[in-house]
């Protein structure tokens, strides 16, 4: 009987075995590698040939023959190619001005893509410097408890866009005084001015193209009284109940609707801001008011409707680094 000793030198002797064969396949794999690729690679060399070789019996006796040596011609070197013409810079390098060839003014664009859309949520603080100007539906926000306390009112009963821009003496529907609504909104110097005015002049029917030129000379005379950093927010004109048109034609809802579209292009022809609170207040299918907001007139709002045009617009500010929002800052930076 074998001792240890004796296999475990088999087992080695076996493993060197393997070992070896094993260096020897790799060995062989190499070399036929090599040869594969040598072959290869004479394969596809072009066969090349001498000269002599190549030459007919008549030009190899003519090259047999010395002859005198030519003298070196001068090289012609090619001139690059342009893959494009040249660029002739002098019909637009330049600094002068220019015919416009498109027209900038906005007079199509619907109202709800031009709407500030949904930002962070600020704080009531945010309204203490606010002005809301317009008629008696815009009065709801400070009669009601909506919690604007600090805000100013500039907000009348019947009031329409000309009771600001001829500057009559009427009733503010909010504190009772009888004032004239430029000088109040001047004496507030405002940093955010609240504009909604408009459902009485719809009243009557074909009036746009004066309503909005009335709107954009109100627009010019804040701009001459209040400071230049101030924002105007334009705020759309709320719809009405369904019922409401049989009595008072002009106050169709589509037709409110359109009037929207025209105010919404007169904000970025003027440099305002645009708010869309109907999506706060009013059916989307049709644009009629939300029956839970509804009162008896069909046209005002009840309290729980000024309390939803209050959260509308505190979501709905553009930015300020100012503005102190609840919960976290939409456009925070880490490390500023």
């Amino acid at each position: 009987m074998a001792d240890f000793y004796t296999y475990r030198n088999e087992v080695a002797g076996r493993r060197r075995k393997r070992r070896l064969f094993l260096i020897l396949i790799v060995v062989l794999v190499v070399l036929c590698i090599g040869v594969g690729y040598f072959w290869f690679t004479r394969q596809s060399a072009p066969a090349q040939t001498s000269p002599a070789e190549s030459a007919t019996p008549e030009q190899a006796a003519s090259a047999a023959v010395p002859t005198e040596a030519p003298s070196a011609a001068p090289t012609d070197i090619a001139e690059p190619q342009r893959i494009l013409p040249g660029v002739d810079t002098a019909a637009w390098d330049k600094s002068e001005a220019v015919a416009a060839t498109i027209d900038t003014e906005y007079r199509n664009t619907d109202h709800r893509m031009v709407a500030v859309p949904m930002l962070g949520t600020v704080t009531n603080d945010y309204f203490n410097t606010v002005t809301f100007a317009g008629d008696s539906i815009a009065s709801g926000l400070g009669i009601y408890d909506t919690g604007y306390h600090n805000a100013h009112y500039a907000t009348y009963v019947s009031a329409g866009v000309q009771t600001f821009v001829n500057n009559v003496s009427v009733k503010n529907a909010v504190t009772g005084a009888n004032e004239t609504p430029m000088e109040t909104i001047a004496a507030s110097q405002p940093d955010y001015l609240y504009i909604l005015v408009g459902t009485n002049n719809l009243v009557v029917q074909g009036s746009e193209d004066s309503f909005i030129a009335y709107y954009e000379r109100l627009i010019d005379m804040l701009r001459e009284q209040l400071n230049p950093g101030v924002t105007i927010y334009i705020q759309s004109i709320p719809g009405v109940q369904e019922d409401v048109v049989a009595s008072k034609p002009g106050l169709d809802n589509t037709r409110i609707a359109t009037v929207n579209d025209l105010l919404a292009n007169m904000a970025l022809r003027k440099g305002c801001y645009y708010i869309n609170i109907r999506e706060a207040l009013t059916n989307p299918a049709d644009g009629s008011q939300i029956d839970d907001y509804a009162t008896k007139d069909g046209v005002h709002f009840n309290a729980a409707g000024y309390h939803a045009w209050a959260e509308y617009l505190a979501t709905h500010t553009v930015w300020n680094r100012r503005s102190v929002y609840s919960g976290e800052n939409p456009y925070y930076i880490y490390g500023t």
